[in-house]
Protein backbone atom coordinates (compact mmCIF):
# COMPACT_ATOMS: atom_id res chain seq x y z
CA UNK A 1 0.00 0.00 0.00
CA UNK A 2 2.89 2.33 0.84
CA UNK A 3 4.53 1.55 -2.52
CA UNK A 4 1.32 2.32 -4.40
CA UNK A 5 0.91 5.63 -2.57
CA UNK A 6 4.55 6.53 -3.24
CA UNK A 7 4.20 5.75 -6.98
CA UNK A 8 1.05 7.86 -7.21
CA UNK A 9 2.73 10.78 -5.48
CA UNK A 10 5.79 10.61 -7.77
CA UNK A 11 3.60 10.44 -10.90
CA UNK A 12 1.52 13.37 -9.65
CA UNK A 13 4.59 15.51 -9.02
CA UNK A 14 6.10 14.71 -12.42
CA UNK A 15 2.75 15.30 -14.14
CA UNK A 16 2.10 18.62 -12.36
CA UNK A 17 4.00 20.87 -14.83
CA UNK A 18 2.13 19.32 -17.75
CA UNK A 19 -1.23 19.80 -15.99
CA UNK A 20 -0.40 23.44 -15.25
CA UNK A 21 0.62 23.96 -18.87
CA UNK A 22 -2.60 22.39 -20.20
CA UNK A 23 -4.67 24.51 -17.81
CA UNK A 24 -2.84 27.70 -18.86
CA UNK A 25 -3.29 26.92 -22.57
CA UNK A 26 -7.00 26.13 -22.04
CA UNK A 27 -7.53 29.29 -19.99
CA UNK A 28 -5.80 31.51 -22.56
CA UNK A 29 -7.88 29.88 -25.30
CA UNK A 30 -11.12 30.47 -23.37
CA UNK A 31 -10.33 34.03 -22.20
CA UNK A 32 -10.68 35.96 -25.54
CA UNK A 33 -14.08 34.43 -26.24
CA UNK A 34 -15.21 35.11 -22.68
CA UNK A 35 -14.15 38.75 -22.93
CA UNK A 36 -16.07 39.10 -26.18
CA UNK A 37 -19.18 37.57 -24.60
CA UNK A 38 -18.87 39.60 -21.37
CA UNK A 39 -20.78 42.71 -22.62
CA UNK A 40 -23.65 40.46 -23.71
CA UNK A 41 -23.72 38.74 -20.32
CA UNK A 42 -23.71 42.08 -18.51
CA UNK A 43 -26.46 43.45 -20.73
CA UNK A 44 -28.68 40.40 -20.18
CA UNK A 45 -28.02 40.53 -16.43
CA UNK A 46 -28.91 44.23 -16.26
CA UNK A 47 -31.97 43.77 -18.47
CA UNK A 48 -33.35 40.85 -16.45
CA UNK A 49 -32.58 42.43 -13.06
CA UNK A 50 -33.13 46.09 -13.94
CA UNK A 51 -36.03 46.67 -11.53
CA UNK A 52 -34.47 45.06 -8.41
CA UNK A 53 -31.15 46.76 -9.15
CA UNK A 54 -32.90 50.13 -9.41
CA UNK A 55 -34.69 49.47 -6.13
CA UNK A 56 -31.52 48.38 -4.34
CA UNK A 57 -29.21 51.07 -5.69
CA UNK A 58 -31.54 54.02 -6.33
CA UNK A 59 -35.00 54.00 -4.70
CA UNK A 60 -35.53 53.16 -1.88
CA UNK A 61 -32.01 51.81 -1.73
CA UNK A 62 -28.54 53.15 -1.14
CA UNK A 63 -28.67 56.32 -3.26
CA UNK A 64 -31.98 57.46 -1.71
CA UNK A 65 -30.58 57.01 1.81
CA UNK A 66 -27.30 58.81 1.09
CA UNK A 67 -28.87 61.65 -0.90
CA UNK A 68 -31.45 62.25 1.82
CA UNK A 69 -28.74 62.34 4.49
CA UNK A 70 -26.74 64.91 2.50
CA UNK A 71 -29.73 67.09 1.67
CA UNK A 72 -31.19 66.83 5.19
CA UNK A 73 -27.93 67.92 6.85
CA UNK A 74 -27.56 70.83 4.43
CA UNK A 75 -31.20 71.89 4.67
CA UNK A 76 -31.32 71.60 8.45
CA UNK A 77 -28.28 73.84 8.80
CA UNK A 78 -29.59 76.47 6.41
CA UNK A 79 -33.15 76.31 7.74
CA UNK A 80 -32.17 76.54 11.41
CA UNK A 81 -29.64 79.28 10.64
CA UNK A 82 -32.40 81.48 9.27
CA UNK A 83 -34.92 80.47 11.94
CA UNK A 84 -32.43 81.13 14.78
CA UNK A 85 -30.68 84.09 13.09
CA UNK A 86 -27.29 82.37 13.09
CA UNK A 87 -24.68 84.28 11.13
CA UNK A 88 -22.04 81.59 10.50
CA UNK A 89 -23.96 79.20 8.20
CA UNK A 90 -24.78 82.09 5.85
CA UNK A 91 -21.13 82.32 4.82
CA UNK A 92 -19.71 78.88 5.60
CA UNK A 93 -19.20 76.56 2.64
CA UNK A 94 -19.79 78.49 -0.56
CA UNK A 95 -22.38 77.46 -3.16
CA UNK A 96 -25.26 77.98 -0.71
CA UNK A 97 -23.38 76.04 1.96
CA UNK A 98 -23.63 72.73 0.10
CA UNK A 99 -19.86 72.26 -0.06
CA UNK A 100 -19.68 72.33 3.73
CA UNK A 101 -21.49 68.97 3.88
CA UNK A 102 -18.88 67.32 1.66
CA UNK A 103 -16.09 69.05 3.60
CA UNK A 104 -17.45 67.59 6.83
CA UNK A 105 -17.62 64.13 5.27
CA UNK A 106 -14.00 64.34 4.12
CA UNK A 107 -12.99 65.59 7.56
CA UNK A 108 -14.67 62.65 9.29
CA UNK A 109 -13.30 60.20 6.72
CA UNK A 110 -9.72 61.43 7.13
CA UNK A 111 -9.69 61.86 10.92
CA UNK A 112 -8.09 59.26 13.14
CA UNK A 113 -10.33 56.61 14.70
CA UNK A 114 -9.49 56.67 18.39
CA UNK A 115 -10.48 53.60 20.39
CA UNK A 116 -10.46 53.97 24.19
CA UNK A 117 -7.92 51.81 25.98
CA UNK A 118 -10.46 49.85 28.06
CA UNK A 119 -13.13 49.61 25.36
CA UNK A 120 -14.44 46.34 23.94
CA UNK A 121 -12.75 46.80 20.58
CA UNK A 122 -14.88 44.39 18.53
CA UNK A 123 -18.20 45.85 19.70
CA UNK A 124 -16.86 49.40 19.64
CA UNK A 125 -15.89 49.23 15.97
CA UNK A 126 -18.83 47.09 14.81
CA UNK A 127 -21.80 48.80 16.48
CA UNK A 128 -21.58 52.19 14.69
CA UNK A 129 -21.90 50.37 11.37
CA UNK A 130 -24.93 48.43 12.59
CA UNK A 131 -26.72 51.51 13.98
CA UNK A 132 -27.85 52.87 10.56
CA UNK A 133 -28.25 49.36 9.13
CA UNK A 134 -31.40 48.41 11.07
CA UNK A 135 -33.53 51.41 10.03
CA UNK A 136 -32.22 50.95 6.48
CA UNK A 137 -33.53 47.36 6.56
CA UNK A 138 -36.92 48.62 7.74
CA UNK A 139 -36.92 51.12 4.89
CA UNK A 140 -37.05 48.36 2.26
CA UNK A 141 -40.60 47.47 3.40
CA UNK A 142 -42.07 50.88 2.50
CA UNK A 143 -44.22 50.73 -0.69
CA UNK A 144 -43.65 53.51 -3.22
CA UNK A 145 -46.23 51.89 -5.52
CA UNK A 146 -48.11 48.59 -5.69
CA UNK A 147 -45.32 47.31 -7.92
CA UNK A 148 -42.41 49.24 -6.42
CA UNK A 149 -41.57 47.62 -3.09
CA UNK A 150 -38.03 46.45 -2.53
CA UNK A 151 -39.13 43.66 -0.19
CA UNK A 152 -42.84 42.87 -0.38
CA UNK A 153 -43.58 40.91 2.79
CA UNK A 154 -47.33 41.02 2.20
CA UNK A 155 -49.39 40.78 5.38
CA UNK A 156 -46.18 40.61 7.42
CA UNK A 157 -44.81 43.97 6.25
CA UNK A 158 -46.14 46.11 9.13
CA UNK A 159 -45.24 43.59 11.90
CA UNK A 160 -41.84 43.07 10.27
CA UNK A 161 -41.17 46.83 10.32
CA UNK A 162 -41.80 46.95 14.06
CA UNK A 163 -39.81 43.76 14.60
CA UNK A 164 -36.78 45.33 12.92
CA UNK A 165 -37.32 48.65 14.68
CA UNK A 166 -37.63 46.81 17.99
CA UNK A 167 -34.01 45.69 17.68
CA UNK A 168 -32.80 49.28 17.28
CA UNK A 169 -32.38 50.06 21.02
CA UNK A 170 -30.03 47.10 21.46
CA UNK A 171 -27.32 48.65 19.29
CA UNK A 172 -26.91 51.91 21.30
CA UNK A 173 -27.04 49.90 24.53
CA UNK A 174 -24.19 47.65 23.36
CA UNK A 175 -22.41 50.71 22.00
CA UNK A 176 -22.61 52.55 25.30
CA UNK A 177 -21.38 49.49 27.17
CA UNK A 178 -18.54 48.81 24.73
CA UNK A 179 -17.12 52.32 25.05
CA UNK A 180 -16.64 51.79 28.81
CA UNK A 181 -17.59 55.37 29.61
CA UNK A 182 -20.21 56.53 32.08
CA UNK A 183 -21.69 59.04 29.63
CA UNK A 184 -22.05 56.45 26.87
CA UNK A 185 -23.54 53.92 29.28
CA UNK A 186 -26.11 56.41 30.60
CA UNK A 187 -26.96 57.44 27.03
CA UNK A 188 -27.43 53.81 26.01
CA UNK A 189 -29.87 53.11 28.82
CA UNK A 190 -31.70 56.33 28.05
CA UNK A 191 -32.24 54.98 24.56
CA UNK A 192 -33.85 51.86 26.03
CA UNK A 193 -36.14 53.89 28.29
CA UNK A 194 -37.08 56.20 25.43
CA UNK A 195 -37.83 53.50 22.87
CA UNK A 196 -39.89 51.37 25.25
CA UNK A 197 -42.06 54.31 26.27
CA UNK A 198 -42.56 55.31 22.63
CA UNK A 199 -42.97 51.99 20.82
CA UNK A 200 -45.90 50.75 22.92
CA UNK A 201 -48.23 53.58 21.81
CA UNK A 202 -46.82 53.33 18.28
CA UNK A 203 -47.64 49.62 18.08
CA UNK A 204 -51.17 50.26 19.41
CA UNK A 205 -51.71 53.02 16.84
CA UNK A 206 -50.38 50.79 14.04
CA UNK A 207 -52.76 48.04 15.17
CA UNK A 208 -55.64 50.50 14.95
CA UNK A 209 -54.61 51.39 11.39
CA UNK A 210 -54.42 47.69 10.45
CA UNK A 211 -57.89 47.10 11.91
CA UNK A 212 -59.38 49.96 9.93
CA UNK A 213 -57.65 48.81 6.72
CA UNK A 214 -58.41 45.14 7.37
CA UNK A 215 -54.82 44.11 6.72
CA UNK A 216 -51.26 44.35 7.98
CA UNK A 217 -50.04 44.69 4.40
CA UNK A 218 -48.64 48.20 3.91
CA UNK A 219 -49.75 48.23 0.26
CA UNK A 220 -53.34 47.39 1.22
CA UNK A 221 -53.24 49.97 4.01
CA UNK A 222 -52.33 52.62 1.45
CA UNK A 223 -55.02 51.43 -0.97
CA UNK A 224 -57.60 51.62 1.84
CA UNK A 225 -56.92 55.38 2.03
CA UNK A 226 -57.89 56.20 -1.55
CA UNK A 227 -61.06 57.99 -0.46
CA UNK A 228 -59.88 59.38 2.89
CA UNK A 229 -56.59 59.47 4.72
CA UNK A 230 -56.58 57.68 8.08
CA UNK A 231 -55.37 60.92 9.68
CA UNK A 232 -59.01 62.10 9.60
CA UNK A 233 -60.86 59.31 11.45
CA UNK A 234 -57.79 58.57 13.58
CA UNK A 235 -56.64 62.07 14.41
CA UNK A 236 -55.55 61.03 17.91
CA UNK A 237 -53.42 58.23 16.46
CA UNK A 238 -52.10 60.65 13.85
CA UNK A 239 -50.79 63.03 16.54
CA UNK A 240 -49.38 60.18 18.65
CA UNK A 241 -47.53 58.65 15.71
CA UNK A 242 -46.18 62.05 14.68
CA UNK A 243 -44.66 62.47 18.14
CA UNK A 244 -43.45 58.87 18.00
CA UNK A 245 -41.55 59.54 14.78
CA UNK A 246 -39.64 62.35 16.52
CA UNK A 247 -38.95 60.17 19.56
CA UNK A 248 -37.76 57.19 17.51
CA UNK A 249 -35.42 59.43 15.51
CA UNK A 250 -34.05 60.93 18.76
CA UNK A 251 -34.70 64.43 17.55
CA UNK A 252 -35.37 67.58 19.56
CA UNK A 253 -37.28 67.92 21.87
CA UNK A 254 -36.82 64.19 22.60
CA UNK A 255 -33.06 63.88 22.07
CA UNK A 256 -32.40 62.98 25.72
CA UNK A 257 -30.03 60.04 24.91
CA UNK A 258 -27.52 62.46 23.37
CA UNK A 259 -28.18 65.51 25.56
CA UNK A 260 -24.92 67.43 25.20
CA UNK A 261 -25.53 69.62 28.25
CA UNK A 262 -25.74 66.52 30.47
CA UNK A 263 -23.94 63.65 28.71
CA UNK A 264 -21.40 65.33 26.39
CA UNK A 265 -22.96 63.46 23.44
CA UNK A 266 -24.54 60.45 25.14
CA UNK A 267 -23.82 57.04 23.65
CA UNK A 268 -21.94 58.70 20.76
CA UNK A 269 -19.38 60.40 23.05
CA UNK A 270 -16.30 58.23 22.47
CA UNK A 271 -16.57 57.89 18.70
CA UNK A 272 -14.38 59.79 16.27
CA UNK A 273 -13.72 59.89 12.57
CA UNK A 274 -15.91 57.89 10.25
CA UNK A 275 -17.35 55.88 13.16
CA UNK A 276 -18.85 59.09 14.50
CA UNK A 277 -20.16 59.79 10.99
CA UNK A 278 -21.99 56.44 11.01
CA UNK A 279 -23.63 57.21 14.35
CA UNK A 280 -24.83 60.60 13.13
CA UNK A 281 -26.09 59.10 9.88
CA UNK A 282 -28.17 56.65 11.89
CA UNK A 283 -30.32 59.53 13.13
CA UNK A 284 -31.25 60.54 9.59
CA UNK A 285 -31.84 56.97 8.39
CA UNK A 286 -34.18 56.32 11.33
CA UNK A 287 -35.85 59.67 10.67
CA UNK A 288 -36.33 58.68 7.04
CA UNK A 289 -37.76 55.23 7.77
CA UNK A 290 -40.21 56.32 10.46
CA UNK A 291 -41.37 59.39 8.51
CA UNK A 292 -42.14 57.23 5.46
CA UNK A 293 -44.03 54.76 7.64
CA UNK A 294 -46.00 57.65 9.15
CA UNK A 295 -46.95 58.85 5.67
CA UNK A 296 -47.89 55.31 4.67
CA UNK A 297 -50.16 54.79 7.67
CA UNK A 298 -51.86 58.18 8.01
CA UNK A 299 -51.26 60.42 4.98
CA UNK A 300 -52.38 58.13 2.18
CA UNK A 301 -48.91 56.83 1.30
CA UNK A 302 -48.35 56.94 -2.44
CA UNK A 303 -51.97 57.88 -3.24
CA UNK A 304 -52.46 60.92 -5.44
CA UNK A 305 -53.80 61.96 -8.83
CA UNK A 306 -52.07 60.66 -11.95
CA UNK A 307 -50.06 63.59 -13.28
CA UNK A 308 -47.30 61.92 -15.30
CA UNK A 309 -49.37 59.59 -17.46
CA UNK A 310 -47.80 56.74 -15.52
CA UNK A 311 -49.40 55.55 -12.31
CA UNK A 312 -46.14 54.28 -10.84
CA UNK A 313 -44.21 57.51 -11.48
CA UNK A 314 -47.10 59.54 -10.06
CA UNK A 315 -47.24 57.41 -6.94
CA UNK A 316 -43.50 57.76 -6.34
CA UNK A 317 -43.80 61.54 -6.86
CA UNK A 318 -46.63 61.95 -4.36
CA UNK A 319 -44.91 59.90 -1.69
CA UNK A 320 -41.69 61.88 -2.07
CA UNK A 321 -43.64 65.17 -2.08
CA UNK A 322 -45.39 64.30 1.19
CA UNK A 323 -42.02 63.28 2.60
CA UNK A 324 -40.46 66.57 1.50
CA UNK A 325 -43.25 68.51 3.26
CA UNK A 326 -43.08 66.49 6.47
CA UNK A 327 -39.31 66.75 6.95
CA UNK A 328 -39.14 70.58 7.32
CA UNK A 329 -42.05 70.49 9.78
CA UNK A 330 -40.17 68.08 12.04
CA UNK A 331 -36.93 70.03 11.63
CA UNK A 332 -38.74 73.26 12.59
CA UNK A 333 -39.58 71.79 16.00
CA UNK A 334 -35.87 71.81 16.82
CA UNK A 335 -35.84 75.59 17.05
CA UNK A 336 -39.31 75.94 18.60
CA UNK A 337 -39.29 73.61 21.63
CA UNK A 338 -36.57 73.06 24.23
CA UNK A 339 -35.33 69.58 25.07
CA UNK A 340 -37.47 67.74 27.62
CA UNK A 341 -35.93 66.07 30.63
CA UNK A 342 -35.83 62.29 30.66
CA UNK A 343 -38.57 62.04 33.28
CA UNK A 344 -40.78 64.41 31.28
CA UNK A 345 -40.28 62.37 28.11
CA UNK A 346 -41.07 59.09 29.86
CA UNK A 347 -44.10 60.62 31.55
CA UNK A 348 -45.33 61.77 28.16
CA UNK A 349 -45.04 58.25 26.79
CA UNK A 350 -46.51 56.33 29.72
CA UNK A 351 -49.08 58.77 31.14
CA UNK A 352 -50.39 60.38 27.96
CA UNK A 353 -49.45 58.70 24.69
CA UNK A 354 -50.21 55.11 25.77
CA UNK A 355 -53.70 55.85 27.22
CA UNK A 356 -54.55 58.02 24.22
CA UNK A 357 -53.37 55.24 21.88
CA UNK A 358 -55.72 52.82 23.66
CA UNK A 359 -58.54 55.38 23.33
CA UNK A 360 -57.79 55.70 19.61
CA UNK A 361 -57.96 51.90 19.31
CA UNK A 362 -61.40 51.80 20.99
CA UNK A 363 -62.64 54.55 18.65
CA UNK A 364 -61.52 52.54 15.63
CA UNK A 365 -63.19 49.39 16.98
CA UNK A 366 -66.41 51.37 17.53
CA UNK A 367 -66.28 52.74 13.98
CA UNK A 368 -65.77 49.22 12.59
CA UNK A 369 -68.58 47.89 14.77
CA UNK A 370 -71.01 50.58 13.55
CA UNK A 371 -69.90 50.02 9.96
CA UNK A 372 -68.64 53.59 9.55
CA UNK A 373 -65.07 52.54 8.67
Amino acid sequence: MFTTLWNWLVNALFGLPGAIWRFAVGFLTWLPGALLRLPGWLWRFLWINFKPLMQILILPGLAFILVFAIIAVWFERKFLARAMLRVGPYYCGKRAGLLQVFADFLKLFMKEIIIPYDAERAFFTMMPVLVPTLPALALVLIPFDQNWVLFDAGSLSLPMFFAIAGLAPLIPIFTGWAANNKYTAIGGFRVAFLYISAEIPLVICAAAVAIMAGSFDLVKIVEAQRDMWFAVPQFIGFVIFFLGVIIEAERTPFDVPTAETELVLGWRTEFSGILFGFTMMAEYVAFQAWALLFITLYLGGFNGPDIFGSTMYSHIFWLLLKFAILVPIIILLRCVFPRLRLDQTLRLGWYYLTPLAVLNLFIVLALKLWGVA
